[in-house]
């Protein structure tokens, strides 16, 4: 006589089958769920036990939303960590991993890209770009080239400035100092005069030679 295999149960637990669930594990430990699943009667399979016992029925679970604190340490653990929500889920004491994925998409993601936006180091480079482009510096002027040197190519600013600054003395007199403009002056005039007077002596000779023969 064959054994008809009853058809595994799936869809929504039953009151019933939570109160079973809870009764042996209480005897057996949440572990070896294959075997609780076929001692309990139940007929769901051992995936299916473990999940309901973890997400529903384990006594230390937290109920309702998560309180500001865990949601900072999700969007920390879930940026640094991805959606590895089981290994978050150690870190957050009586939520399961299903539970944040869940709370994650529905109320936590939009909110960490909009951050991540924020602080994305394009958005501030193209801002800095946007500045520089408006408020272009003297030496990105196109100034066009005429060929010709100006004031400052040449220098004149920084001659000027060198020549505006107060030298100490240094005890030795320059050309300057020493009068040699003037003695250069009166140096001229006695040549012209010595030039004039030349020019007289052939007159005065003449004179002289005019008197004599004359006496």
């Amino acid at each position: 006589m064959k054994m008809v295999q009853e058809e595994i149960r799936k869809g929504p637990w039953t009151e019933r089958e939570d109160f079973k669930l809870n009764c042996f594990v209480g005897l057996f430990g949440d572990r070896r769920w294959d075997n609780i699943a076929k001692v309990s009667g139940l007929n769901r399979t051992g995936k299916s036990c473990r999940l309901r016992w973890v997400n529903y029925l384990h006594p230390g679970l937290k109920r309702g939303k998560l309180t500001p604190q865990e949601e900072r340490l999700v969007l920390e653990l879930q940026s640094k960590w991805g959606n590895r929500w089981s290994r978050i889920a150690h870190r957050l004491p009586g939520r399961t991993d299903n539970e944040i994925k869940n709370y994650w998409r529905t109320h936590m993601r939009k909110q960490a890209q909009e951050k991540k936006r924020g602080l994305s180091p394009s958005s501030s480079s193209s801002n800095s770009c946007l500045t520089s482009a408006s408020n272009p510096t003297v030496d990105s002027l196109p100034f066009p080239k005429t060929g010709e040197e100006s004031f400052y190519d040449t220098g004149g600013h920084d001659t000027i400035a060198a020549d505006s600054l107060s030298f100490p003395k240094t005890g030795e007199e320059s050309f300057y100092d020493t009068g040699g403009p003037e003695i250069i002056v009166s140096a001229e005039k006695q040549i012209e005069e010595e030039k004039a007077d030349r020019k007289k002596e052939p007159h005065q000779i003449s004179h002289r030679r005019s008197v004599i023969s004359s006496i």
